[in-house]
């Protein structure tokens, strides 16, 4: 997640770009006569005659791989330690060799699904849609690249100025338009995940309706809107729009009675009168957009004011499965659940545990101070919760799928590891890694050390290890 720095991830706001913003004032209520000539990019509405592949599990997901082997990645907020961390990770899984079928080859090629938050999406995105390229030029592009200053630049240059005086282009936007231009290379979802990638699921915050927002096709149909034509940008943005520092990024509601409308699992659950499951939750906040007049617009922020670790509120929600969690229906054909065995699902989990400076020294905290530790405890709280509850319905899910099978037929097993700072023995380095900053810029030496800690951390994992193990 992020901070009070109006380009940054960061929430230890120096105050030396808020200074800089001021002294550009002047010239930036001059420049507002000019006519910027940038536009919003709109989400398109759907059309139920097109034949083009949806973007979601069933033509998005990985068939050339392991079909007895189902593993799942997540890569948590954090800014730009996030990315370098989850990045890591990557390359250890690229570097992790297994043989499965009597194939050899590496773990990353059996990776079917990569559900991301924030700094975590930036990594996920890029690999989503090139591939290998990542190892080639992502830490040039990303990790060691002062995005920071690339994001005020834009922000500052007076041919923007006229577009962010209209109404429907604000920060969140021209963000977007930075990262669609520098780099994404101007792809949309169809271009995402093909060629045997995993499914990458990147998920941002409904702030109409305190719900995780997931980019998949199977979101978007409550919106009657196709996904394919959406750039990758905007999404990446909105996964990363911390609150108040980057305006959100805005989808629109279409007044279609298109087949979400018609046929949906959510008036079903909404009749069932069991009011507090996460599904009858789910399904209340989905049913507002069935009245788009009053929500013609959605709008998202940041991914990880609903859930910083992208697993819980997307890869096990309701949206993705159409209702059935139980059985993953989204992802699973039946046929392909009774050829599921090993299942392995990695958190990297970039959070830290920093003290602050008011609470060392025993003064008062400021206003911007107290709405920092209170959004951390909000977060921390939450992230510590979603990992329990995530591991426990991987697990449930597993049961149900052994209880079903007939006796002699291999059964389930689930290895679940979350990768974080906490593993770290040495309490010295632990603090370390604990105190480098959310934010969008970091030195080379900080992406080197997440790097390396991360491929420490998946060699020395015992349930990934276990899983590797098990393949031979």
């Amino acid at each position: 997640m992020g901070a009070i720095n109006p380009i940054s991830i960061c929430l230890r706001c120096s105050g030396k770009v808020l200074r800089t913003l001021l002294h550009y004032v002047p010239a930036v209520l001059i420049a507002a006569s000019l006519s910027g000539c940038a536009t919003r990019t709109w989400n398109a509405p759907l059309i139920e005659t097109d034949t083009a592949p949806r973007y979601d599990f069933k033509s998005r997901l990985p068939r050339d791989n392991a079909q007895n082997v189902f593993v799942v990645l997540a890569f948590s907020g954090g800014g730009t330690r996030a990315a370098a961390f989850s990045y890591g990770v990557l390359k250890a899984l690229r570097d992790t060799k297994i043989t499965v079928d009597g194939r050899s080859g590496a773990l990353l090629d059996q990776v079917d699904v990569i559900s991301s938050v924030s700094g975590g999406s930036y990594t996920a995105a890029y690999y989503g849609l090139f591939g290998s390229r990542i190892f080639d030029d992502f830490e040039e592009k990303v990790l060691k690249r002062d995005v920071e200053a690339g994001m005020l630049s834009e922000l500052l240059d007076p041919l923007n100025d006229g577009s962010l005086m209209r109404p429907n282009y604000n920060r969140g936007d021209l963000a977007a338009k930075w990262l669609d231009d520098n780099v994404f290379d101007h792809k949309t979802f169809s271009d995402m995940s093909l060629d045997q990638r995993p499914f990458v699921i990147i998920n941002a915050s409904d702030i109409n309706n305190a719900l995780t927002f997931s980019f998949i096709q199977q979101q978007f149909d409550f919106l009657c809107s196709n996904l394919n034509s959406y750039p990758v940008a905007n999404a990446v943005m909105a996964s990363s729009a911390v609150p108040a520092i980057f305006a959100p990024i805005a989808v629109r509601n279409y007044d279609s009675d298109c087949t979400e409308r018609r046929n949906s699992w959510v008036p079903y659950e909404l009749a069932a009168d069991e009011s507090y499951t996460r599904e009858h939750q789910v399904a209340r906040a989905l049913d507002r957009y069935f009245y788009p007049k009053r929500m013609p617009v959605v709008r998202l922020l940041d991914g990880g004011i609903t859930d910083n670790l992208g697993v819980r509120g997307s890869m096990m929600s309701p949206v993705a499965h159409y209702g059935n969690v139980e059985d993953m229906a989204g992802a699973f054909t039946p046929q392909a659940l009774d050829r599921v065995t090993k299942v392995l699902v990695i958190v990297a989990n970039a959070q830290v545990y920093n003290e602050f400076d008011w609470s060392r020294d025993g003064t008062d905290p400021s206003i911007p101070e107290m709405l920092v530790s209170s959004f951390d405890a909000s977060v921390d709280i939450l992230s510590t919760e979603t990992v329990s509850l995530a591991k426990n319905g991987f697990q449930m899910w597993a049961d149900r799928i052994n209880a079903r099978r007939k006796p002699g037929l291999p059964r389930v097993t689930v290895d679940f590891a979350t990768l974080t700072f906490d593993d770290i023995k040495d309490p010295g380095e632990r603090g370390r890694f604990n105190s480098i900053p959310t934010a969008l810029s970091l030195p080379g030496k900080d992406v080197d050390d997440l790097e390396a800690l991360a491929a420490t951390l998946v060699q020395q994992s015992p349930d990934i290890q276990r899983f590797v193990k098990s393949l031979h």
